[in-house]
């Protein structure tokens, strides 16, 4: 009997399913061993060696999986295929001590299909023993940061604080933008544009330069002498154009894109799509749901374009599949995007909560094979002046677009952002000539005033980290999370807010382990983690030189907590009052 390890009783039972007779397939449950919880299990002065147990509650599971690879003849290992993965599947064949002669693989698939699994297991490879390295690595600093620094915290704080080293970077980007809010003095501007009239139809142009200089007025008055002389002008095109535009398709989800657009378009936290996600890669729906890869496999493509000519006709296949490139950095595109595993499965075949994710990962996927939609841009430069071609001068724009070929459309529109408005130029400008006089209808002023920047979505945080190089798609979820849980963010109106406890925990943390928490340290840091999976650098090498810029900080922050704690428990001298006469 050959045995299959996975990490999901769900997944267990599919896979199962797929391979028959002669296999045993058993879940591990995720991870079955860690650091320990009471203490901080890293011996610093000994290379930093860690101590694992086994968690609190897998005591059965991991005898039943022991005693299942003693009873198999070779095992294969199917956990995730990412770091975490890599790393259960390292804590348990450390576990089960195996014999030098019994074959141990490690199988690897993105999608739960039957094509998949057998293809994992008849080409299986060995355990990559450097991204172990690598998830050790950063389990480690996550530890040392959290264990060290949370009780000073606690300290200085008078209260129950946790650290963390990238929940801690999470609640800083909400902290300094709610103190950027805070700050911000709105200004007030003023605008002119003119209403025209030509052939019968209004539009709008806009002041762009006054004597061939950009156009801003912070008062009033000079606009209003500019509509008194505009009485007696006259206004005519003095260029005018018009083109197609083509608007390319977005490439299919990632991890980070999937938990932006299923915030804004249906409302989910990035820990409740990454919990639907999950089950509908178990249950053999879509592709592994924690990549940064926007690739997509051949056949996945021309599946995808044979589905759109059989339903949408030639005019909405390009010649050629679309290739896309990763644009965020530290991207790791070791993995397919999130896709459909057979794109011939339409969203209403599929039932329950993950039905409507499904539908959007669907979507996406489809249009991100399909042809550009097609814009006709018209735009125009529309000069005033005493007479036609004598200027004040003032140069006006006017700009129009209109749809003129869906294309990727017809399936598919990403999710606005809640406020967002439709684009202005949208519309389109009657088609005017050059030289073409127009008539003015009437002068528009209007005043406006800065926004401040607006405070977090959780989608927006999302992208906030993933543009900074910070966490990786499998941490997104948990860090909004973890900083919602303990109560140092809450959500007001769909938007993320800093509690007293954030700002305070996260002020302490900025002032004593300022570089530590620096928004390019952490990035940099997630690049040395890459480095140790590549095999460029060693686990050591990355933890040592963590440690040179950490451990100092730990000895002005301890000494500032006792300093905390002393004036907490001084006795305040008591003032007397002078005796009454």
């Amino acid at each position: 009997m050959k045995l299959v390890i996975v990490e999901s009783p769900a997944k267990s039972k599919k896979i199962a399913g797929f391979l028959g007779q002669g296999w045993r397939v058993e879940a591990c449950l995720g991870h079955i061993r860690d650091l320990p919880e009471a203490e901080l299990g890293v011996e610093v002065a000994a290379d930093f060696r860690p101590t694992y147990e086994v968690l609190p509650g897998k005591g059965n599971v991991v005898k039943k999986l022991l005693k299942a690879i003693k009873d198999a003849e070779a095992v294969y290992v199917a956990t995730d295929p990412d770091r975490e993965g890599e790393a259960i599947a390292w804590h348990l064949l450390k576990l089960a001590n195996i014999p030098k002669d019994k074959p141990v693989y490690r199988a690897l698939f993105h999608t739960i299909t039957k094509d998949a699994v057998r293809e994992a297991v008849a080409h299986p490879r060995a355990l990559d023993i450097n991204l172990v390295e690598a998830q050790q690595a950063r389990r480690i600093v996550d530890r040392l940061v959290g264990y060290l620094a949370s009780p000073l915290a606690a300290k200085a704080l008078d209260g129950k604080f946790s650290a963390g080293r990238v929940q801690s970077i999470c609640l800083r980007l909400v902290v300094e933008r709610e103190r950027e809010i805070e700050t911000f003095t709105p200004e007030t501007y003023w605008t002119l544009a003119l209403k025209l009239l030509a052939d019968g139809v209004e539009f709008t142009a806009k002041l762009h330069r006054v004597k061939g200089t950009d156009s801003a007025f912070k008062t009033r008055e000079p606009l209003d002498k500019l509509v008194t002389l505009l009485q007696t002008a006259q206004v005519w095109v003095g260029k005018a154009g018009r083109s197609v535009k083509a608007r390319n398709p977005l490439p299919p989800f990632t991890t980070s894109s999937l938990q932006q657009a299923a915030s804004k378009g249906l409302g989910l936290s990035p820990d409740r799509t990454m919990s639907l996600a999950q089950t509908l890669y178990e249950q053999g729906w879509i592709t592994y749901m924690r990549t940064d890869g926007v690739s997509i496999a051949p056949e996945a493509q021309e599946a995808a374009r044979d589905y759109i000519a059989r339903e949408h006709g030639a005019d909405y296949l390009p010649p050629e599949p679309p290739t896309y490139t990763v644009k965020t950095a530290n991207a790791q595109e070791a993995h397919e995007a999130i896709r459909p595993t057979d794109v011939n499965r339409l969203p209403q075949d599929v039932d329950g909560d993950g039905a409507a994710l499904y539908t959007l990962i669907w979507k996406r996927f489809v249009a991100s094979q399909m042809s550009p939609a097609l814009y006709t841009i018209t735009g125009a430069v529309i000069y005033a002046g005493k007479a036609q071609g004598q200027p004040f001068p003032l140069e006006f724009r006017a700009q129009g677009r209109s749809l003129l070929f869906d294309g990727f459309l017809k399936v598919y529109e990403e999710p606005a952002d809640e406020g967002e408005t439709e684009d202005e130029h949208n519309g389109t400008l009657p088609l005017l000539k050059d030289n073409q006089l127009l008539k003015l209808v009437a002068p528009l002023v209007a005043d406006h005033q800065t926004r401040a920047p607006a405070r977090y979505t959780e989608a927006a945080l999302v992208q906030a980290l993933e543009q900074r190089g910070i966490g990786r798609p499998s941490t997104y979820a948990s860090m909004v999370k973890t900083v919602k849980d303990k109560g140092y963010v809450k959500i007001s109106q769909k938007r993320l807010v800093p509690t007293e406890n954030g700002i305070a925990l996260c002020d302490f943390l900025t002032a004593h382990f300022a570089d530590v928490l620096a928004y390019d340290y952490t990035a940099r840091l997630e690049d040395q983690l890459d480095r140790i999976a590549a095999g460029n650098t060693t686990r050591l090498e990355v933890l040592r030189a963590f440690w040179e810029g950490f451990n100092p900080h730990l000895g002005k922050a301890t000494e500032h907590a006792l300093a905390q704690v002393k004036a907490r428990h001084t006795p305040k001298p008591l003032m007397l009052r002078p005796a009454e006469e």
